[in-house]
Protein backbone atom coordinates (compact mmCIF):
# COMPACT_ATOMS: atom_id res chain seq x y z
CA UNK A 1 0.00 0.00 0.00
CA UNK A 2 3.04 2.59 0.73
CA UNK A 3 4.52 1.82 -2.76
CA UNK A 4 1.40 2.55 -4.51
CA UNK A 5 1.24 5.85 -2.30
CA UNK A 6 4.77 6.88 -3.55
CA UNK A 7 3.68 5.93 -6.88
CA UNK A 8 1.12 8.31 -7.07
CA UNK A 9 3.26 11.07 -5.11
CA UNK A 10 5.72 10.89 -7.67
CA UNK A 11 3.36 10.69 -10.06
CA UNK A 12 2.16 13.54 -9.23
CA UNK A 13 5.22 15.34 -8.56
CA UNK A 14 6.55 14.83 -12.19
CA UNK A 15 3.15 15.90 -13.49
CA UNK A 16 4.15 19.32 -11.30
CA UNK A 17 7.83 19.37 -12.74
CA UNK A 18 6.89 19.18 -15.99
CA UNK A 19 4.26 21.83 -16.06
CA UNK A 20 6.29 24.07 -14.27
CA UNK A 21 9.18 23.12 -16.79
CA UNK A 22 6.80 24.19 -19.49
CA UNK A 23 5.91 27.52 -17.67
CA UNK A 24 9.40 28.01 -17.25
CA UNK A 25 11.10 27.34 -20.77
CA UNK A 26 7.86 29.62 -22.16
CA UNK A 27 9.09 32.49 -19.72
CA UNK A 28 12.59 31.91 -20.65
CA UNK A 29 12.12 31.91 -24.79
CA UNK A 30 10.33 35.38 -23.73
CA UNK A 31 13.05 37.11 -21.71
CA UNK A 32 15.03 36.14 -24.35
CA UNK A 33 13.52 37.44 -26.98
CA UNK A 34 12.76 40.11 -24.80
CA UNK A 35 16.44 40.68 -24.36
CA UNK A 36 17.50 40.65 -27.90
CA UNK A 37 15.05 43.44 -29.24
CA UNK A 38 16.55 45.87 -26.30
CA UNK A 39 20.10 44.82 -27.55
CA UNK A 40 19.39 45.18 -30.70
CA UNK A 41 18.39 49.01 -30.47
CA UNK A 42 20.77 49.67 -27.94
CA UNK A 43 23.60 48.28 -30.56
CA UNK A 44 22.46 51.25 -32.87
CA UNK A 45 24.19 53.93 -31.31
CA UNK A 46 27.25 51.92 -31.26
CA UNK A 47 27.37 50.94 -35.22
CA UNK A 48 26.64 54.67 -35.59
CA UNK A 49 29.31 55.54 -33.43
CA UNK A 50 31.40 53.24 -34.73
CA UNK A 51 30.41 54.30 -38.29
CA UNK A 52 31.43 57.60 -37.76
CA UNK A 53 34.52 57.07 -36.03
CA UNK A 54 35.47 54.92 -38.81
CA UNK A 55 35.16 57.36 -41.35
CA UNK A 56 36.75 59.90 -39.67
CA UNK A 57 39.76 57.71 -39.16
CA UNK A 58 39.79 57.30 -43.50
CA UNK A 59 39.32 61.34 -43.74
CA UNK A 60 42.04 61.76 -41.35
CA UNK A 61 44.04 58.75 -42.98
CA UNK A 62 43.64 60.40 -46.88
CA UNK A 63 43.93 63.93 -45.12
CA UNK A 64 47.44 63.23 -43.77
CA UNK A 65 48.50 61.58 -47.50
CA UNK A 66 46.94 65.00 -48.79
CA UNK A 67 48.96 66.88 -47.00
CA UNK A 68 52.10 65.23 -46.74
CA UNK A 69 51.67 65.15 -50.94
CA UNK A 70 51.53 69.07 -50.68
CA UNK A 71 54.18 69.53 -48.26
CA UNK A 72 56.67 67.50 -50.96
CA UNK A 73 55.16 69.25 -54.16
CA UNK A 74 55.82 72.84 -51.92
CA UNK A 75 59.65 71.38 -51.22
CA UNK A 76 60.13 70.75 -54.70
CA UNK A 77 58.47 74.33 -56.11
CA UNK A 78 60.95 75.65 -53.47
CA UNK A 79 64.05 73.85 -54.69
CA UNK A 80 62.83 74.98 -58.66
CA UNK A 81 62.95 78.79 -57.34
CA UNK A 82 66.16 78.64 -55.28
CA UNK A 83 67.08 77.08 -59.21
CA UNK A 84 66.11 79.78 -61.18
CA UNK A 85 67.11 82.58 -58.77
CA UNK A 86 70.56 81.02 -58.32
CA UNK A 87 70.91 80.80 -62.09
CA UNK A 88 69.64 84.65 -62.26
CA UNK A 89 72.61 85.69 -59.54
CA UNK A 90 75.27 84.07 -61.38
CA UNK A 91 74.40 85.60 -64.38
CA UNK A 92 72.69 83.34 -66.80
CA UNK A 93 69.21 83.22 -67.94
CA UNK A 94 67.20 79.81 -67.61
CA UNK A 95 65.59 78.43 -71.18
CA UNK A 96 63.09 76.28 -71.74
CA UNK A 97 63.23 75.22 -75.18
CA UNK A 98 63.53 78.30 -77.25
CA UNK A 99 61.86 80.51 -74.69
CA UNK A 100 64.14 82.68 -72.34
CA UNK A 101 62.73 82.08 -68.64
CA UNK A 102 64.42 85.58 -67.11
Amino acid sequence: MASIITSVKDLITSIFEVIFSVFKSILDTVYQLLMAFVNFFASIPKMLQQMVKGSLEAAGGVGSFIASNIVVIAFIALGGYGYLAYQRRQGRSVQAGSKKLN
